[in-house]
C-alpha cells in the first residue's frame, strides 16, 4: 500500500502529541472515554470527558477547544460543555466521524485554567490519549478485504468504469435539476473553530479562589499558609483590576497607593483590619483557631464585594 507523504507527517504528529498530557499537574486527570469502540466509517462517535481538577485548580473556559487541528479524516461535530459534579469531577461530551478505517487516535483537547499559587496563573490542561478502532464499510457481501481500500491519487490515463458512471450521474442530475427549476442543497458548511476565551474578571477569580480556600481541608498546621492565601487573593484583585502594585508593598504602605473611591472611611478601616490580622498570623506568630480564621475569610469576602460595588458605582458616576 502507498502511504503519502501527508498522511506519514499528520500520523507522526498525532503519535507525538499524547506526551502534551503528561504535563498535567499533580492532582489533575482527564480521561476520554470512547461510546463506541468499533464504529463504522463515518458513524458518530461520541467521547465522554471525565476531568478531575486539584482543589486549587479554576477553569478559565469550560468548554474543551482541539489541542490541534485534527487531519482530513476526522470531523469534530459538537462538544459540549463540562458539568462540575459534587464530588468536584467535571462530566462532559464530544462528537466525532472518523472516514478512514484501521486504529485511529483521538484528537487531543485542552482547556486553560489557573492554580491560586505562585507562579502559575495560566496553564494548560491536555486530555488523556485514546483511540478507536474504524470498521470499514465492505461492499460485495464481505468479499472485499482493507487492501481493496486505497489512498487516493491523480489519474494519469482513462477513467474507470465506476468513476465514468459517477460522472453520467452527476450530469443526469443537473439537466434534472435545471428542467424542473429545483435547488439542490447547499453543501454543509465546515465548523467555525471556536471563539478564544474572553479574559476572566479579577473579582470572579478573587472570589474563586476563596471558595477553594475556604473548601480545603482545616489544619492548624496550615493556618499560616492559609492567612497568606487569603490577603494574596486580595493582593492580585487589586492588581488586576485597579492597577495597584499590592504585591511589592506592605499592608502600611498599600493604604497609601489605594485609589481614594477604596482608600476613604470604612472601606480604609475594614482593609487595615484585614490586612493586619494577615500581618499578624505571619511575623506575630498567632495561631487563631478553626473559628477565627472562618471569620477572617468571611472579612475577606466582604472587604472584596466592598471593593467591587465602589469601583462599580465609581465607574458610572465618571460615565455620568
Amino acid at each position: 500500500m502507498r502511504v503519502s507523504f501527508r498522511a506519514l507527517a499528520v500520523a507522526a504528529l498525532m503519535l507525538a502529541a499524547p506526551r502534551a498530557a503528561r504535563a498535567q499537574l499533580h492532582g489533575q486527570h482527564w480521561e476520554v472515554i470512547p461510546e463506541t469502540v468499533r464504529p463504522t466509517v463515518g458513524d458518530t462517535v461520541t467521547l465522554l470527558f471525565r476531568v478531575r481538577l486539584d482543589e486549587r485548580d479554576l477553569l478559565f473556559d469550560t468548554v474543551p477547544a482541539p489541542a490541534l487541528t485534527p487531519p482530513p479524516w476526522v470531523r469534530i461535530i459538537s462538544i459540549d460543555k463540562l458539568q462540575r459534579q459534587p464530588d468536584r469531577i467535571f462530566l462532559g461530551r464530544a462528537r466525532l466521524a472518523f472516514y478512514r478505517p484501521g486504529h485511529q487516535s483521538v484528537p487531543l483537547f485542552q482547556l486553560p485554567f489557573m492554580r491560586s499559587v505562585k507562579g502559575l496563573s495560566r496553564g494548560t490542561l491536555t486530555s488523556d490519549p485514546a483511540a478507536v478502532d474504524v470498521v470499514p464499510v465492505l461492499v460485495g457481501g464481505g468479499s472485499a478485504t482493507l487492501r481493496d481500500i486505497k489512498e487516493p491519487r491523480p489519474g494519469g490515463g482513462r477513467l474507470p468504469i465506476a468513476l465514468a458512471a459517477g460522472v453520467l450521474a452527476l450530469a443526469a442530475l443537473g439537466i434534472l435539476a435545471w428542467l424542473t427549476r429545483r435547488r439542490l442543497p447547499s453543501p454543509a458548511l465546515p465548523l467555525e473553530e471556536p471563539e478564544p476565551p474572553r479574559p476572566p474578571d479579577p473579582y470572579d477569580i478573587a472570589l474563586a479562589r476563596l471558595d477553594a480556600i475556604a473548601a480545603a481541608p482545616w489544619s492548624a498546621r496550615d493556618v499560616t499558609r492559609r492567612y497568606a492565601e487569603v490577603a494574596d487573593s486580595l493582593r492580585d484583585y487589586l492588581a488586576a483590576a485597579e492597577g495597584v502594585p499590592a504585591r511589592e508593598r506592605t499592608s502600611t504602605e498599600l493604604l497609601d497607593v489605594l485609589p481614594l473611591h477604596l482608600g476613604d472611611g470604612a472601606l480604609r478601616r475594614a482593609c487595615i483590619r484585614v490586612f493586619g490580622e494577615a500581618d499578624l498570623v505571619k511575623f506575630a506568630r498567632r495561631r487563631p483557631g478553626r473559628d477565627a480564621a472562618g471569620a477572617f475569610l468571611g472579612e475577606a469576602r466582604v472587604l472584596l464585594a466592598a471593593w467591587r460595588e465602589a469601583a462599580t458605582r465609581e465607574t458610572a458616576d465618571a460615565v455620568r
